[in-house]
């Protein structure tokens, strides 16, 4: 028996990002749910879903994702604040003035590619259920 796929949060405001985003992980073999903004994101884990990874844009209306990211590593779950998070954003210079401590644990910088998310997932989550469709895992070796 294959083990679980491994569950990953996807955090963007913008509809088709989010369901592209959202079927791309699961052709590769993840498990995904996804959220319209952060404070939707903290509901979803608040009731019970652990990702093993979250993917979050940076600028969301109701909770943008530097709210989302202070809040979550403050969390009084020690599990929870601990959850990999990869901040996406199209300018990776103000993430450091905007998230003011609450670190993520990569930065992707929009516009990004199918094999750079990849990558950071792969980094992350190790390889999805499904087999390769964009190039080798040795393609997608950090440096």
């Amino acid at each position: 028996m294959a083990p679980p796929a491994p569950p990953i949060l996807v955090v963007e405001d913008l509809d088709d990002h989010r369901e592209l985003l959202t079927q791309v992980l699961r052709d590769l073999g993840y498990a995904v749910r996804s959220a319209v903004n952060g404070r939707a994101a903290l509901d979803l884990m608040r009731d019970g879903f652990r990702p093993a990874l979250v993917l979050l844009d940076l600028l969301m209306p109701v909770m943008d994702g530097a709210k989302f990211l202070a809040d979550l590593r403050a969390h009084a779950d020690p599990v929870l604040a601990r959850v990999p998070v990869v901040l996406m954003t199209a300018d990776p210079g103000e993430v450091a003035e905007r998230t003011a401590g609450a670190e993520a644990d990569l930065i992707l910088a929009k516009p990004f590619g199918l094999k750079d998310l990849r990558r950071v997932v792969v980094k992350i989550c190790g390889p999805g259920a499904a087999p390769p469709r964009w190039g080798s895992l040795d393609d997608h070796e950090l440096p």
